[in-house]
């Protein structure tokens, strides 16, 4: 497989040629204690994962390493998001910055063969108005990266979507409410994001 992450480990080749070794595969690791938690003794979300995977390149280890299943809908972590969109063939560059003055972060990328750099910011007073400033856990814990990845999140999946089959990165998931994961599929700034006023 060209895909630089989804190199084989030991000279293994670790992908099942059918679903019957796909499932067969599955609930061995499932059961082997060395998945994350939400696929201990769960062959099916297991299989799911690694279906996942495959579709953007990745072996089964490495779906369940880096896909997580956030309120039924599969998201990947930000770093692993960024390891895809540098292995495929039509990646020309990225570059980060962090404004400490506005707390804003700003993630460009580009795509080789197109002049047009793709600039995404996202800022504490983006973070405010989407109501996730104040939140508990990674956002008062690690602010700078959390507006960092939501930045780089939105930057890659507006350039790459072709690399990256519609997945949405954990760390944007975790912050959508179960009732509106089905509108998360594209990106839109946070001004957009208002819910649909209640029928009178």
């Amino acid at each position: 497989m060209s895909n630089a992450i989804a190199k084989t480990s030991g000279g293994f080749d670790l992908q099942p040629r059918d679903m019957d070794q796909a499932m067969r595969l599955a609930e061995m690791l499932a059961n082997s204690g060395m998945v994350p938690k939400q696929y201990v003794s769960n062959p099916q979300g297991t299989l799911v994962a690694m279906m996942m995977g495959n579709e953007i390149g990745l072996n089964p280890l490495q779906s369940l390493q880096n896909i997580a299943v956030i309120n039924g809908k599969p998201s990947i972590y930000a770093d692993a998001l960024l390891a895809l969109v540098q292995s495929h063939p039509k990646f020309g560059g990225h570059e980060e910055q962090f404004d400490e003055n506005t707390m804003t972060a700003t993630c460009t990328v580009w795509r080789k063969g197109d002049e047009r750099k793709h600039t995404v910011t996202f800022s504490q007073a983006d973070a405010i108005q989407a109501g996730l400033w104040d939140k508990a856990g990674p956002w008062k814990q690690y602010p700078k990266r959390m507006l960092m990845w939501r930045a780089r999140g939105f930057a890659l999946r507006d350039k790459f979507a072709d690399a990256l089959g519609g997945l949405i990165t954990v760390e944007e998931a975790r912050d959508i409410p179960e009732h509106d994961m089905g509108a998360a599929k594209r990106h839109e700034q946070p001004k957009e994001q208002e819910a649909p006023a209640l029928p009178e």
